[in-house]
C-alpha cells in the first residue's frame, strides 16, 4: 500500500488507537457492550476454567451461574471456591439449565465434540477452547448443527484478541510492511503455532502443505482419531500460491523460542515471545513517524528539493535506532508494550492476587492461575458480550472459516506425518 493511502500519525488507523479491538474498530460493536448480560455455564472444572471464571469478573454483564464436572464433590468445591450457585455431576444437566445463556466449554479435545452437539442441541450459545475439534469434519457437523440451531458458536481463540495481536493486524492492514511474504511462527501445539500463517494469509486460500515430523497416532480414547495437538516434533512448509507468500511452522518438543514474524516487501513485525498470549509486539518499517502541515499545504510529505535536498516532515530517528538494512530504508524500529491486567505468574500455583482498577478493587476468587499471561482471558471475554449484543454470528477476530481451516490444515499435517513420520 503507498504511504499516500496510510495514516500521516502512525499511531493511528481510520481514527482508532492500533490496539482498538477489531469488533469495535470496524464499527460492528460497542464498548458498552461488555454490560450485556450473559449467565455462563462452565463445563469442567479445570484449571483453565478457572482462569475463565476469574477473567469474567472484568466484564460487568458477566455472571456464572452452574458449573458441571463428571464428579460432584469436585464440582462443589469448585463452586465453592469460584461462588458460583450451582454445581452438577452432569454436562447434560448443566445445559439444560434454564438460568443458563451460554456455554464454556473446556473439557478435554477429543470430548469437544460430543460436548459441542450436546450444547447445541440443548440450545445454548457456546464457546468451545482450542483446539476446537480434532479434525475439521467434527468441526462443520458442529458448526452447521449450531447454524442450524440458531446459537452462536465459537472458537476460544483468545490469542487473537490480545492488544498486541490487533495491533499488527491493524499495522498490517493499513499496509505498514507492503505485500506479506513469508510468515514464520513456532509452538508446540499446532492451533497455536499454525495461528499466525491465518493471521497473515488468511482462510479463503487452502496452502499446499509439505509437512515432516513425529508419526501421528490414533487416539485410542477417541475411536482412533488422529489429536489435533499433533506429536512433537515436527514442522509444516505451507504455500500460498494465490497470494505468493510462504509459512513456516515448527512444532518442537525442545526449548523454543516462541516468536510470530510477519516479513512484507518493505518491512517486519513480531509478535514478541510469548506470542500465543503476547504483551510487546515490535514493527520495523522504513516509515519513521512525521511531524508537520506540509499534507495540509497540499505538498507532499517529503519531496527531493534541488537546493537542499530531501525535505520534508519525517523526524530524523532512524540514526538511533537499528541501522540493520533490511529494517527498511530510515530503518525505523518501534517496540510496543501492552501489559496484561495482572502480571503473569512466575510459576504456577501462584495467587490470582487483586487489582485496583481507578474506581474499585477487584480480588479474583477461586484457584490460583493457570498460567502466564491468563488474564488475558479478559479481552476475548469482553470480545464476546460487545459482539452477543450486537446480534453478530461470528467475532470478526476470529472467525469460522478460519477456525475450520485451521483443522483442515492440521488434518493434512496428521495425514502425511502419519503415513511418513518416524
Amino acid at each position: 500500500m503507498a504511504h499516500d493511502h496510510v495514516n500521516d500519525d502512525p499511531y493511528i488507523y481510520n481514527g482508532w488507537p492500533m490496539n482498538t479491538p477489531m469488533d469495535i474498530r470496524l464499527g460492528l460493536t460497542h464498548e458498552n457492550g461488555i454490560h450485556h448480560p450473559l449467565r455462563w455455564g462452565i463445563i469442567s472444572a479445570s484449571s483453565i476454567s478457572s482462569d475463565w471464571v476469574k477473567s469474567l469478573q472484568d466484564v460487568p454483564g458477566a455472571s456464572v451461574a452452574a458449573i458441571a464436572a463428571r464428579d460432584l464433590d469436585r464440582a462443589r468445591m469448585f463452586a465453592e471456591a469460584h461462588e458460583i450457585p450451582t454445581a452438577y455431576d452432569s454436562y447434560q444437566a448443566l445445559c439444560e439449565d434454564p438460568d443458563v445463556d451460554i456455554v464454556y466449554i473446556a473439557s478435554k479435545t477429543w470430548d469437544h465434540h460430543r460436548d459441542l452437539m450436546m450444547a447445541v442441541n440443548a440450545r445454548k450459545h457456546i464457546l468451545c477452547e482450542k483446539p476446537f475439534t480434532d479434525t475439521a469434519d467434527q468441526a462443520k457437523e458442529a458448526y452447521d448443527a449450531a447454524d442450524k440451531a440458531g446459537v452462536v458458536c465459537w472458537e476460544g481463540m483468545w490469542l487473537r484478541f490480545f492488544p498486541a495481536v490487533e495491533h499488527a493486524r491493524a499495522a498490517m492492514e493499513r499496509g505498514d510492511i507492503g505485500d506479506l511474504r513469508v510468515v514464520q511462527a513456532d509452538y508446540p501445539d499446532r492451533v497455536y503455532a499454525l495461528n499466525p500463517a491465518i493471521t497473515g494469509f488468511g482462510a479463503d486460500e487452502m496452502p499446499v502443505i509439505a509437512a515432516a515430523g513425529c508419526k501421528a497416532r490414533p487416539q485410542a480414547h477417541a475411536d482412533g482419531v488422529l489429536s489435533a495437538h499433533g506429536s512433537s516434533p515436527s514442522a509444516a512448509v505451507l504455500q500460498y500460491s494465490g497470494q505468493e507468500g510462504i509459512a513456516v511452522i515448527t512444532f518442537p518438543n525442545g526449548r523454543f523460542i516462541e516468536e510470530s514474524q510477519y516479513i512484507g516487501t518493505q518491512g517486519r513485525i513480531t509478535i514478541e515471545t510469548p506470542s500465543h498470549h503476547p504483551t510487546a509486539v515490535t514493527i520495523r518499517t522504513g516509515r519513521p513517524p512525521k511531524r508537520g502541515t506540509r499534507r495540509q499545504e497540499g505538498k507532499p510529505s517529503i519531496e527531493l528539493d534541488p537546493r537542499e535536498g530531501w525535505t520534508g516532515d519525517w523526524i530524523e530517528t532512524h540514526w538511533n535506532q537499528d541501522r540493520n538494512p533490511s529494517s527498511g530504508p530510515f530503518n525505523h524500529v518501534e517496540r510496543f508494550e501492552y501489559p496484561c491486567p495482572t502480571p503473569a505468574p512466575i510459576t504456577r500455583g501462584q495467587p490470582p492476587g487483586s487489582r485496583w482498577t481507578g474506581e474499585r478493587l477487584i480480588t479474583y476468587k477461586g484457584w490460583t492461575w493457570h498460567g502466564g499471561n491468563q488474564h488475558g482471558f479478559t479481552y476475548q471475554a469482553q470480545a464476546i458480550h460487545r459482539c452477543m449484543a450486537a446480534g453478530l454470528r461470528e467475532m470478526p477476530q476470529w472467525t469460522t472459516a478460519e477456525s475450520i481451516r485451521v483443522c483442515e490444515i492440521i488434518d493434512e499435517i496428521n495425514r502425511q506425518c502419519a503415513e511418513r513420520g518416524f
